[in-house]
């Protein structure tokens, strides 16, 4: 298992919730990652992100997320945050469960020292494919603060001389 991950939350068949595989995608076309940094788009797993998450020395989860902001505002949140959001309820089957998975794996010893979640306001998250051009602006945004993170961590990644075109597969018919 890598230290480091860097994982993609969202549904790629409704609309703006594609925002964390998005910037995956966007990711992985623009740069190289070293060793010891792994970086995938994992669906929508609710709890079964525990084991995404477990043993790891730092995650970066990337998805869409509710806040009081325009679409397409980046926001990041760290360990401390994301904690406290435990006192609030799920409200749907989507909600990832990042605060149960993140209070399961403290009470197992195994949670990554450092955790941030780098979130993007969606505009919709209704059934369709492709997203809103206030998230399609933010993903190389959002791509941007992994980036930092990452470099923070002293994981940095290397751009990549001829980035590959950025439309996902799941957008290729939109």
């Amino acid at each position: 298992m890598t230290p480091v991950a860097v994982l993609g939350l969202g549904n790629v068949l409704l609309a703006d919730d594609a925002a964390g595989p998005s910037t995956i995608h966007w990711l992985q076309n623009h740069y190289e990652f070293p060793p010891g940094v792994s970086v995938e788009e994992i669906g929508t797993p609710g709890l079964d992100l525990l084991p995404y998450i477990s043993g790891r020395e730092a995650v970066i989860i990337v998805d869409a997320v509710s806040a009081d902001a325009p679409p397409g505002k980046v926001l990041v949140y760290h360990k401390d945050q994301i904690a406290m959001a435990l006192t609030r309820p799920r409200l749907s089957p989507h909600d990832p469960g990042l605060a149960e998975a993140v209070a399961c794996a403290e009470l197992a010893g195994e949670a990554p020292e450092h955790l941030v979640v780098v979130g993007i306001v969606p505009a919709s998250t209704e059934t369709g494919m492709g997203l809103s051009p206030q998230v399609r602006e933010a993903i190389p945004v959002a791509g941007a603060r992994v980036v930092e993170e990452l470099e923070r961590l002293g994981h940095a990644p290397r751009s990549l001389p001829d980035p590959l075109p950025d439309r996902p597969w799941w957008e290729a018919g939109t």
